[in-house]
Order: structure tokens, then sequence, then C-alpha cells
């Protein structure tokens, strides 16, 4: 079974986690992390875009590299806005109750679905 690959959520937390990421740290993380749950770049960049677009991410670039970048080149720098860490953190929640239902055995589920029923009542 092949493992799941990362999400576009997964990449909104890793930028959360870091604060200010550079493109070549989500390189390493999720492109050239050397096991099975990888993403190519062009996936990467699809998922970058997407999140800037949602506005939970912001594209911004360095000033300073700014001030230089007739010596090097400019990359960006990739950060949550402050308004975006809520709906960051519902996220965040939803993807261990789903980790957490992927790895429980058939008597916690039978448990969480009985709690389900019960509070819904």
């Amino acid at each position: 079974m092949r493992p799941a690959s990362f999400s576009k959520y997964d990449v909104a937390l890793f930028i959360d986690d870091n604060g200010k990421t550079r493109w070549t740290h989500l390189l390493k993380e999720f492109v050239e992390n050397g096991s099975e749950k990888h993403i190519s770049r062009q996936r990467l960049s699809d998922y970058l875009k997407e999140l800037v677009d949602e506005g939970l991410v912001t594209k911004t670039v360095d000033p300073r590299a700014l001030m230089f970048k007739m010596y090097w080149r400019v990359y960006p720098i990739y950060t949550v806005p402050k308004s975006r860490t809520k709906r960051l953190q519902e996220i965040r929640n939803k993807k261990k109750l789903l980790e957490f239902i992927d790895s429980a055995n058939p008597e916690e589920i039978k448990k969480l679905q009985e709690h389900i029923k019960d509070s819904t009542l």
C-alpha cells in the first residue's frame, strides 16, 4: 500500500510551525525528504499558489535580500498571517482527528461512534 501524499494543508501547517519559510525549506520537507511520502516540485508550487489565493499563506520578499538582488537571486518568503491562525488550528485539529481514526482499532472506533450518537440526541 502506498503512503498518503501530502496535502496543501500540510504545507500550510509546516509554514505556520516554522514562521517564515523559504522555498528551499519547503523543497527539503516535501520534495527531497528521502521518504516514500513526497510530492513533486510542480505540485508544491500549485499548493502554494492555492494557499496564497485562499489567503492562508502570504508570499513576501525579504527586504534585505531585495537590497542585494544584483548580487544574488531573490526568493520569496512564505508566512501565515495572524488573522488565519485560528483557521489553521481548526485544520490541525481535524487532521489529528483523522489520524486517530485511521490508526484506531475497531473497539476505539465503536466507542467513538457511540459517543457521537449520544451527543447528537
